[in-house]
């Protein structure tokens, strides 16, 4: 997967909105099996905005950025809300074909 590619589609996911790893890995031109890697290079790249990548039940990673409850606390302040088993909205994830213009 493209490192450049990564930061344009991760820089894009609007704030209140979020994408899962694996539709990021694909939209960057990986496979969706990279997805467990994603994390670790948002952090080594310093990615602005990698808190909007989540687990795509829309939960937030527990070991997202190093630091989960910063991550969601971002979220949070960005309007994106959570239901009672921490998941975000379904609604606010953008899937590919909406991504495909990045």
């Amino acid at each position: 997967m493209d490192r450049d590619k990564l930061r344009t589609v991760v820089e894009a996911i609007p704030p209140g909105r979020w994408m899962s790893y694996a539709d990021v890995c694909v939209a960057a031109g990986g496979f969706a099996d990279e997805a467990r890697s994603v994390n670790q290079r948002l952090m080594a790249l310093e990615v602005a905005g990698a808190h909007r990548v989540l687990r795509a039940d829309g939960r937030v990673a527990p070991t997202a950025l190093g630091d989960p409850e910063r991550a969601r606390a971002l979220l949070e302040d960005e309007g994106l809300a959570f239901d009672e088993r921490d998941r975000a909205s379904q609604d606010a994830r953008l899937r590919l074909a909406q991504e495909a213009a990045v």
